[in-house]
């Protein structure tokens, strides 16, 4: 599978990703640049609003936690 087209600028991998590296490398390779790209929330609102979310929106669809966003 080809790997997201927003990976490059996907302010949730620049910001967080790499923050808890490598605790969430996992989000990367399933939603990323795997089988789980079509359950990715951060695409769905791409696609529904033409614009990338909020960084703290994780693919999953829930919201980074609070300790991490203020980092």
């Amino acid at each position: 599978m080809q790997e997201c087209q927003h990976l490059n600028n996907c302010e949730f991998v620049l910001r967080y990703v790499a923050q808890v590296k490598p605790h969430w490398d996992d989000f990367v390779s399933l939603y990323c640049c795997g089988d789980f790209q079509e359950n990715c929330q951060r695409l769905e609102h791409f696609k529904a609003h033409g614009m990338l979310p909020d960084s703290a929106l994780m693919p999953t669809g829930q919201r980074v936690p609070q300790n991490l966003e203020k980092e």
